[in-house]
């Protein structure tokens, strides 16, 4: 819980892509490009709030492939 509080503010604040929270999880679509910085993001957080790195975890990226326009 003490991770989600100090992550989740961090992570609306950054403006990167798109948000969803389920319970005490939450998921980002965003740019391939920005994913180093949200991982950033997440890390300061977490350690500016004393949260230890084992109470949070940051999951794999998955690429959603954009349409093209014969789909």
């Amino acid at each position: 819980m003490a991770a989600y509080r100090a992550i989740r503010p961090a992570i609306v604040a950054a403006k990167v892509g798109y948000l969803g929270v389920s319970g005490l999880t939450i998921s980002a679509t965003i740019n391939p490009k920005d994913f180093a910085y949200l991982v950033d993001v997440v890390n300061h957080a977490a350690q500016s709030a004393g949260v230890e790195r084992a109470e949070y975890e940051i999951r794999t990226m998955h690429n959603i492939p954009q349409p093209t326009k014969n789909d």
